[in-house]
């Protein structure tokens, strides 16, 4: 699940913030080097927090996930600086629906830091499932004899 909904954000993305790089979050954070004139936008998920369990027999859990789109901007104020390309993703992604999840809405956006020229700052959106748990085959009792009790009859039947 958390593969597929990165995914689709990043698709999302792409064609709702023009003109800057929209990818997954690096794999090595640390040596990611912003290489596009005007910045980038990176998606990675977050976190998942779950409700109480319902009482099903079964565990049915509601499921928060959490996705950190990350903005890296070379100017904060200007049409494509950090805070236009933060809202670009706010209203890209508030309200929408992703295949096989329900609408996503915004929990938090702040500022990280400003480092080398580059601008950055985190939005996080979340979206909701429910998580169910893997239902285990019982081993049912093997039937290894019948035993027959007396012989109904009706009638004159024998």
């Amino acid at each position: 699940m958390i593969p597929d909904l990165e995914t689709a954000i990043v698709e999302r993305l792409g064609g709702a913030v023009p003109g800057i790089r929209v990818e997954a979050f690096p794999e090595d954070p640390a040596s990611y080097a912003l290489k596009h004139p005007r910045g980038a936008v990176l998606v990675g998920y977050g976190r998942s927090t779950y409700g109480k369990p319902e009482a099903l027999g079964v565990i049915a859990q509601e499921r928060r996930l959490e996705f950190d789109i990350t903005v890296l901007a070379r100017n904060l104020r200007q049409h494509d600086g950090a805070y236009a390309h933060l809202e670009a993703v706010r209203v890209a992604l508030t309200g929408w629906r992703p295949p096989g999840a329900r609408k996503l809405y915004p929990l938090r956006d702040r500022f990280l830091g400003v480092s080398n020229g580059v601008w950055r700052y985190v939005i996080t959106i979340a979206t909701s499932a429910v998580a169910l748990e893997t239902a285990e085959t019982e081993q049912a009792a093997l039937l290894r004899q019948i035993t027959l009790g007396e012989r109904l009859t009706m009638g004159d039947e024998p």
